[in-house]
């Protein structure tokens, strides 16, 4: 018996835009709401959902061409997304390996006349539910602020494979451990971003010798507060089915 109403910024099949529409959903159910229009610009971004007891939403994107990054690749992109209460003002994205050019970031405001900052360069004033297109071109890592708390996707993949994740703000995340898996004798990489004086403290499986402080690059627009850093793993570094954990002694 929860109840979930959704404002449409775009048309969704069966609704129309601006006019919202209520449904109820056990526990255990689910609602797909499904864009009327195939073309990006008129999907669903932007749309409110409302609902009385907590719920879980994930948006999905298929297919995703790869032909802007020079091939015929086409993949499902999506995420579960986060409540509003959650969202921060201060973001960090770090290229992936797309071929150019490069990711991008999609920044989507919860207030009117929201600024967003780039490497502390103005970029763009949005109001609610407008997004502001972040592309990080040859730079390794961007530092994106905000003056109202916004949303952050960005989109990276590997090759012309693409695929989106939600980026969390930097204020209130991050662990000092954490356990993967290596499934494939495929390569594998390690993206880190971490305060400055933590670039030198990670292990590996317990082993100081794979990632190593010269391997971070300064984020810009951080006054050198953070450090980034891709990390290339051999078998030998992440055995293929098992476990692996990245720590950090001292720093989240």
């Amino acid at each position: 018996s929860t109840q979930v109403t959704i404002l449409p910024a775009h048309g969704i099949v069966g609704h129309q835009v601006g006019i919202p529409f209520s449904l109820t959903l056990n526990r255990g159910q689910t609602y797909s709401a499904t864009a009327s229009n195939y073309i990006a610009g008129t999907h669903l971004q932007g749309s409110g959902v409302i609902a009385d007891k907590p719920i879980a939403i994930t948006i999905k994107d298929d297919l995703l061409s790869g032909v802007p990054y020079g091939g015929g690749c086409a993949d499902l992109g999506g995420d579960q997304i986060v409540p509003k209460n959650v969202l921060g003002t201060e973001y960090i994205m770090v290229r992936g390996f797309l071929n150019p050019p490069y990711d991008r970031a999609f920044f989507l405001a919860t207030r009117d006349s929201t600024i967003i900052w780039v490497n502390n360069q103005v970029r763009d004033t949005l109001m609610t539910g407008e997004t502001y297109v972040c592309a990080i071109g040859n730079n390794r890592s961007a530092y994106i602020r905000s003056s109202a708390p916004v949303t952050a996707l960005q989109m990276s993949g590997f090759g012309c494979e693409v695929g989106l994740s939600i980026l969390p703000p930097i204020r209130c995340t991050g662990s000092q451990s954490v356990a993967f898996t290596r499934s494939l004798n495929e390569p594998i990489f390690l993206t880190l971003l971490v305060k400055s004086g933590g670039e030198g403290n990670f292990l590996l499986n317990g082993s100081a010798a794979v990632v190593a402080a010269p391997l971070f690059d300064t984020v810009p627009g951080t006054k050198g507060e953070w450090m980034s850093a891709q990390i290339s793993l051999s078998t030998v570094d992440a055995p293929v089915g098992v476990s692996s954990i990245i720590s950090n002694k001292t720093h989240l």
